[in-house]
C-alpha cells in the first residue's frame, strides 16, 4: 500500500524525530568505549597505548558482527511494511543465533592476542600489558553482538527510546564499574587494565538481560512473539540475512580496519604516537555517532517505505536524510576545531610523564579528524540508504577500495616514505573517506533514480 506523498518539511521532522533518540544512544554506546578509554589514560599513557592495542585486535570482529547485525533492522522493518509477522520474526530469531554463534567463535581468538600483535611489529611490553584486558573482554563478546541484533529490533519498529534507556544506564554502570575495579573500591581488587574490560563485559550481560526482558513483555514488540521456536533455525533466511549482513559487515571492518591499520602504522613510531592515535581515533568515533544515528533512522525508515512499495516518500526519505546529515556533521567539524586543546585534555592526567609529547602528536591529528567529518558522515548515510534497498555488495566492495587503497597505502606512503610522521599515516583517512563519499553517493543517486523510475526496489 503507498501512503500519499509527505512534503520535504515532513520527511526532515519524521527522520530527526527518529534520529533524535538514536543519537542519544549511539553516544551512550561510544560512551562506553570512551568512559573505558578515559580510565585507561587515568591509568598512565603506557595503559592507554596497551589498551588501544587491545582493542583494536578485537575490533574487526566488533565490526563485523555489527554490520551482520544492521542487515537484521532493513528485514524486520520491511517486514513491518509489508504487514509480514513471519518476516519479522525470523529475521529477529536468525539474527540472535548468528550474533551469539560469532561471539562464541570469536572469543577464544582473544587469548592469542598478546602473540599476533607482536608478529605485526608491535611493542612486545605492550602487548603482554594488554592481554589481560583481551582475556576479561572475551567472556563479554557473545553478550555485545547479541546486543546488536537486540537493539535493531527495537529500533525497526521506530521506537527506539527503550534501548536509549538502556544504553544510558548501561553507561552509568560502566563508569562506575570501571571506578570500582581499575583502582579497587570496597570489596572489588584493583585490577588496572582488567578492571576496565571485565566492567564493561559485565554491563553488557546486564544490558542483553534487560532488553530480552523488555522486548518479550512489551507491546508491540513481543507482538510478533519474536521468542516463539526461539531454537528452530531456519536456513533460507539465514541465508539471506548473511547475503545482505556479510557486505555490511565486511565494509565496516574496512572502515574500521582502515583505523586499525592506520593504528598499528603509528605504533611503530611511539609509545607516545599510539598514545595520541589512541584519543584522536575515540574523539572522532564519538564526533561519528551523530551521522551514524541519522544513517540508522534513514535504514529504518528507507525499509519500510520499501517493504510498503512507496516509491515517492522512499526517495524522498533519502534526500532529507543525507541533507540533515550534511549539516550534523559541520557542526561537528567546527567543535573540532575550536576546542582541540581542551578535547584531547579530557584523555590524559595533567602531571602524566608523557603529556607534552601526547598533545603535540595529537593536535595535527584531531585537526585532520575535523576536515574528515563531512565526507565520513555522507559516505554512512549513503550506504545507509542503500542498505534500507538491499544494495550492499556493490556498495561494499567501493568502501572497501576506498578505504584502503587511497586511505591506508596513501597514509603509509605519506608517513613512512615521506617522512610525514604520525600525521601523514592519519592524513590517509581524509583522502579514502572523501573517495568512498563521492562514489557512494553516486551509487545512492542511481539506486534512488531506478526507483522513481519503476525499477525493482530491493536488490536482495
Amino acid at each position: 500500500m503507498t501512503t500519499p506523498a509527505m512534503s520535504w518539511r515532513d520527511h526532515i521532522h519524521q527522520n530527526m524525530r527518529l534520529a533524535a533518540p538514536l543519537m542519544i544512544g549511539q553516544l551512550a554506546t561510544i560512551g562506553i568505549w570512551t568512559s573505558d578509554t578515559i580510565a585507561m589514560g587515568r591509568i598512565d599513557s603506557a595503559s592507554l597505548a596497551a589498551g588501544a592495542l587491545a582493542s583494536r585486535y578485537y575490533q574487526p570482529f566488533f565490526f563485523l558482527a555489527l554490520g551482520i547485525s544492521l542487515a537484521v533492522g532493513p528485514l524486520v522493518a520491511q517486514g513491518l511494511g509489508a504487514g509480514d509477522e513471519r518476516q519479522v520474526r525470523r529475521a529477529f530469531r536468525q539474527g540472535m543465533a548468528v550474533a551469539v554463534a560469532l561471539g562464541v567463535v570469536t572469543a577464544p581468538l582473544m587469548f592469542i592476542g598478546e602473540h599476533v600483535l607482536v608478529a605485526l611489529g608491535q611493542d612486545a611490553g605492550l602487548a603482554a600489558l594488554g592481554q589481560p584486558f583481551l582475556f576479561w573482554s572475551s567472556f563479554g563478546l557473545p553478550f555485545m553482538f547479541l546486543s546488536f541484533v537486540l537493539r535493531q529490533f527495537l529500533i525497526s519498529h521506530q521506537r527506539p527510546m527503550p534501548q536509549v534507556i538502556a544504553l544510558v544506564l548501561a553507561l552509568a554502570a560502566n563508569v562506575g564499574l570501571n571506578e570500582a575495579l581499575v583502582s579497587g573500591i570496597g570489596p572489588f581488587p584493583a585490577m588496572g587494565l582488567a578492571g576496565v574490560a571485565l566492567a564493561t563485559t559485565l554491563v553488557y550481560v546486564m544490558l542483553c538481560a534487560g532488553l530480552v526482558a523488555y522486548i518479550g513483555m512489551t507491546t508491540p514488540f513481543r507482538d510478533s512473539r519474536p521468542f516463539r521456536r526461539i531454537w528452530v533455525m531456519d536456513w533460507a533466511v539465514t541465508a539471506r540475512l548473511l547475503r545482505i549482513g556479510v557486505p555490511i559487515g565486511l565494509t565496516i571492518v574496512a572502515e574500521a580496519g582502515m583505523f586499525i591499520a592506520v593504528t598499528f602504522l603509528i605504533g611503530l613510531f611511539s609509545t607516545a604516537a599510539l598514545a595520541a592515535a589512541a584519543i584522536a581515533n575515540q574523539i572522532a568515533a564519538v564526533s561519528f555517532m551523530i551521522p551514524i544515528a541519522i544513517a540508522q533512522g534513514s535504514t529504518v525508515r528507507v525499509g519500510n517505505f520499501a517493504g510498503a512499495g512507496d516509491r515517492a516518500n522512499l526517495s524522498q526519505s533519502a534526500g532529507a536524510t543525507f541533507w540533515i546529515g550534511i549539516a550534523a556533521t559541520v557542526a561537528t567539524t567546527l567543535i573540532l576545531l575550536i576546542w582541540p586543546q581542551t578535547l584531547i585534555g579530557i584523555f590524559l592526567k595533567g602531571d602524566d610523564a608523557m603529556f607534552a609529547d601526547v598533545m603535540a602528536l595529537a593536535l595535527p591529528m584531531l585537526v585532520l579528524t575535523a576536515l574528515f567529518q563531512i565526507p565520513d558522515g555522507v559516505q554512512a548515510i549513503a550506504m545507509a540508504v542503500l542498505r534500507g534497498l538491499n544494495d550492499t555488495r556493490i556498495p561494499g566492495l567501493v568502501a572497501i577500495a576506498s578505504f584502503w587503497v587511497p586511505g591506508v597505502a596513501a597514509g603509509a606512503l605519506a608517513g613512512l616514505t615521506l617522512g610525514l610522521g604520525p600525521s601523514g599515516v592519519w592524513g590517509g583517512l581524509l583522502l579514502g573517506l572523501s573517495v568512498a563519499a563521492v562514489l557512494l553517493t553516486i551509487r545512492m543517486r542511481q539506486a534512488l533514480r531506478r526507483v522513481r523510475e519503476g525499477g525493482r526496489i530491493l536488490l536482495a
